[in-house]
């Protein structure tokens, strides 16, 4: 398990690059997260210790004053190791311009793990993110600046490789892009289709093709996960969550999460925070 502090944003205004969440952890010996695939850029910060990561096939062991980063509609597992568990901070997001700037940066899964020369910092903007509260423009700003800075810091650390383009289709790529900053509107594959000026049945098509999967499952398992986020990372009602995860009725959402996950809402929130309780219970024995 882990000892870990979360809190996540909510706010619509940022569409190239948009903060979702961040957090801190100390984790127990092989505390593990995953396999798991994430909707979204995640970025993990080593401070103490260390674990190893998975991305796909490939493996790498990572260190305190390291860093790696989760690429969205990717398979990832990491764990604490054994001997010397891992501290981490992370901080996810999002955005039209979030895959840009990770590759311009040299952080992206060719390169998932890199060093990092300004932890202070780093850690500081960090911190600083869980004071700003959720319902301001002031505070949108203000975290949208601190996130630009964490990447710009980043970039200190990185050597200036050449941006390499994604092989991916571009329109499969502008039609991923509008699903992730966009799903918690109303939205079909029709109007998906529309709002890239693309015939529907052609859209529908290259992207089945390279994806492996239907346009309309993509959406509604990219909803999905990202639910389930939230499920987990606060006290929203779970009308509330259906809401923000695109769905207009409780009800439907809470049948297609059951479908996914194989429990409700409601049962999956309460199985997590069984699970935290658990943990605390165990930290408290420890003291």
């Amino acid at each position: 398990m882990e000892t870990s502090f979360f809190k996540s944003y909510f706010f619509n205004n940022q569409k190239d690059l948009k903060i979702l969440f961040s957090g801190k952890a100390v984790c127990d010996s092989l505390y593990s997260f995953g396999p798991a695939v994430r909707p979204n850029y995640i970025i993990h910060i080593v401070t103490e210790g260390k674990g190893r990561y998975q991305l796909e096939n490939e493996s790498y062991e990572v260190l305190a004053g390291q860093g790696f980063i989760i690429p969205p509609d990717t398979r990832t597992l990491y764990q604490a190791d054994k001997e010397d568990p891992w501290h981490y901070y992370w901080i996810g997001f999002e955005g039209e311009l979030a895959a840009f700037y990770l590759d311009a940066l040299g952080c992206n899964g060719h390169h998932p793990v890199f060093q990092v020369e300004n932890m202070e910092r780093i850690i500081e903007i960090i911190e600083d993110s869980f004071l700003w509260d959720q319902d301001s423009l002031f505070a949108e700003l203000m975290l949208s600046a601190r996130l630009y800075e964490f990447l710009a810091l980043l970039k200190q650390n990185t050597k200036n490789p050449d941006v390499k383009e994604s092989g991916r289709n571009p329109h499969i790529r502008e039609a991923i892009a509008y699903i992730r900053s966009n799903y918690a509107t109303p939205m079909t594959v029709q109007s998906l289709a529309e709002a890239l000026c693309l015939n529907r049945s052609y859209l529908s098509s290259i992207f089945k093709q390279e994806m492996g999967v239907t346009l309309q499952q993509y959406l509604t398992d990219h909803r999905l996960t990202r639910a389930a986020e939230l499920l987990n990372l606060n006290n929203f009602t779970i009308d509330e969550i259906a809401e923000y995860s695109g769905y207009s009725d409780p009800l439907v959402f809470s049948k297609a999460f059951k479908r996914k996950f194989s429990v409700t809402p409601t049962a999956h929130r309460k199985a997590e925070y069984a699970k935290q309780e658990q943990h605390n219970e165990k930290t408290v024995h420890r003291l």
